[in-house]
């Protein structure tokens, strides 16, 4: 066998083996957190593992979760204090504008009666113009996901929505993904980390329960998966942001 083809079977497998290797993502979402929730437990469940790309995805508990809403002004000075502590940390911060939700499935775990001063649907596109507004003001890469679902019309009670309802997944939900829809936020975040040279070394998802999923079921796995068969990573040198 020519020396020239073992070398270059070898220098196969070991691509190979370095983009299994390249990209590392951490699921540190956790079911009912609000963004103050995030807040304390940012350096022990985010900073402390030295991450060099933070995805965050929060808003859908602050202002739907009737267990104790937060106000928007709040919201949005609890976000810009997660920003400058992840940058000071030394990695870069993707957001992600949470979705929208099914107002009428919705009510049939929240009362109805609590969200007498705004829609659910005006909060959580509130929720969106906040993160797309700091996003503008710091100059930090965004994935407008609330937009995305709207337009393309995958975000109502439909069998085809991504949005669990009782004609696509048997549940009156209202506000979580289903299967498809993690795997689309995934590509759609392998996507925007391309687009922006974002160091994939080692990626937290930050967030509540639409980071979290399930044990199988949710976009940080899958996320996961893409980058390590692209073997996308591409390390940033310090102060290169």
């Amino acid at each position: 066998m020519p020396k020239t083809f073992i070398a270059c079977l070898l220098l196969l497998a070991l691509t190979s083996h370095l983009n299994s290797l390249a990209a590392d993502v951490i699921n540190a979402g956790i079911g009912g957190n609000r963004s103050s929730q995030l807040l304390k437990r940012l350096d022990r469940d985010v900073l402390a593992n030295h991450p060099t790309t933070v995805i965050v995805m929060v808003g859908t508990n602050d202002r739907l979760n009737s267990g104790g809403f937060i106000d928007i002004k709040t919201y949005r000075k609890n976000m810009e204090r997660l920003i400058t502590k992840i940058q000071a940390g030394g990695a870069r911060v993707l957001l992600m504008t949470p979705p929208t939700c099914i107002p009428e499935l919705l009510y049939t775990r929240h009362d109805k009666n609590k969200y007498a001063d705004q829609p659910p649907v005006e909060r959580m596109n509130e929720v969106r113009m906040v993160l797309l507004k700091i996003a503008h003001e710091k100059g930090i890469p965004v994935i407008d996901f609330h937009d995305y679902l709207i337009k393309h019309k995958i975000a109502d009670d439909t069998k085809n929505s991504v949005t669990r309802n009782p004609a696509n997944s048997g549940s009156k939900d209202g506000v979580h993904l289903t299967p498809a829809g993690y795997q689309l936020l995934a590509r759609l975040v392998d996507d925007k980390l391309k687009v922006e040279k974002m160091d994939t070394t080692k990626v937290v998802c930050f967030g509540d329960s639409l980071t979290m999923g399930s044990k199988k079921v949710n976009y940080p796995a899958y996320l996961d998966e893409l980058l390590k068969k692209s073997g996308n990573a591409e390390p940033i040198k310090k102060g290169a942001d």
